[in-house]
């Protein structure tokens, strides 16, 4: 009965969703996992493990434990041949005449950012705990350096969740939720606020603009709690999952202050005067539901050389419906596959957004290496672009 209760209420929310007139739409946080953004960024058929708080909840129920002591990520967001003109940049607090117009070029074409993450948590028992924490900033424009715009944000997420798995012969059927009590910080960056982050942290000569950063650039700072709910069903090889996350929109509860009165503020361990927001408006996270298929490839002559998987997803299967066109479609459909040989050698692939991502991994006893290379989609006011990027992440987990 409760199985059922809850496919009802499944059904519901997949044909429904509370929505308020005056909104602003807010981006959930770019917490990349490059075990899955190498397979296209598809995953709630079969995620598992520390993966599983940024996907399905339901695979809190897995048989697979998981304890992530700590891992790191960093991701670049920019074509090849500027990753390291980048980093050597933001290393230096300045760049030289041949890295600037490496990455003028990048800047005015799809766009030069950088993000990063950590994290720690536990995965397993139909229990799922994590805590973690980013910052992403990317920007692209016309004219370099004083004709661009940006975004900067990040973000503190604390996961905590439940799911039970049963078993009817060789049906598994699993159904798990969690709540994420997040804080955030995102500050909109005009030209003018986006040609001071680029004199801060690159050193770019900007002038005739001056000003300082942190006293000039004001964000919207808050809180929200979001939920997510999440089924499995597996039969033999196959697997399916939907997974409805945000549920019902995440509502941010915003003020408005500049960053030094933040930062300031999160220092001394309490949070800056509440000001009213831009417009009044209310800012949510949409919810956003996904379904997912996958089929595992097992050979039971080769299972302890080789094992993998294929699997593809579709998300928000409603709007596709309405807007049957391509645009909406690369946006909506993802697909990946992995083989994992030996059991610490991973290669990764897969299709997000109409174009192809790829990586691979590395295990070595309770240390974890994780590359992969994607595209990012990136909307602003006045363009929108989407960025190649790499992203590495080193992790201490078994």
């Amino acid at each position: 009965m409760k199985s059922v209760g809850f496919l009802v209420l499944l059904l519901f929310l997949f044909t429904s969703s509370l929505k308020a007139t005056d909104t602003v739409k807010e981006d959930p946080f770019p917490f990349w996992f490059p075990a899955y953004a190498a397979q296209g960024n598809s995953s709630v058929a079969y995620a598992d493990g520390f993966g599983a708080l940024f996907s399905n909840p339901a695979g809190f129920a897995s048989y697979k434990q998981e304890m992530n002591v700590l891992n790191w990520g960093v991701t670049l967001y920019s074509s090849p041949q500027a990753r390291i003109p980048l980093l050597r940049s933001l290393l230096m607090s300045s760049a030289s005449e041949q890295d600037e117009e490496v990455l003028s070029k990048e800047l005015t074409g799809k766009g030069l950012g950088i993000g990063s993450s950590l994290g720690i948590g536990y995965v397993g028992r139909g229990l799922g705990l994590g805590l973690v924490a980013g910052f992403d900033t990317v920007a692209l424009g016309n004219t370099y350096p004083n004709g661009l715009q940006g975004e900067g944000m990040s973000q503190f997420m604390l996961v905590a969740g439940y799911a039970i798995r049963k078993e009817f012969g060789s049906v598994k059927v699993a159904f798990g939720g969690d709540i994420r009590p997040i804080v955030r910080i995102h500050a909109p960056l005009k030209e003018y606020e986006t040609s001071l982050l680029l004199h801060e942290y690159l050193g770019a000569d900007i002038a005739p603009i001056t000003g300082d950063l942190y006293s000039q650039t004001y964000a919207l700072n808050g809180s929200g709690i979001g939920f997510d709910i999440g089924s499995l069903l597996q039969w033999n090889a196959f697997s399916l999952g939907v997974v409805f996350r945000d549920v019902f929109d995440t509502q941010l509860f915003y003020s408005w202050n500049d960053l030094q009165s933040i930062r300031s503020a999160l220092v001394n361990g309490g949070l800056p005067p509440v000001n009213s927001v831009p417009g009044n408006g209310v800012y949510l996270i949409p919810m956003s539901v996904t379904i997912g298929l996958a089929y595992d490839l097992l050979f039971d002559s080769i299972k302890h050389i080789f094992r993998g998987r294929i699997h593809g997803e579709w998300e928000n299967p409603g709007r596709f419906i309405q807007d049957s066109t391509w645009t909406v479609a690369k946006d909506s459909f993802r697909f990946g596959c992995e083989g994992n040989l030996f059991s610490f050698l991973s290669l990764r692939a897969g299709f997000e957004g109409g174009a192809p991502t790829y990586g691979g991994g590395l295990k070595f006893a309770i240390f974890e290496l994780n590359v992969a290379f994607f595209t990012r989609k990136v909307e602003l006011s006045e363009r929108s672009s989407r960025v190649p990027a790499a992203s590495v992440e080193m992790a201490i987990r078994w």
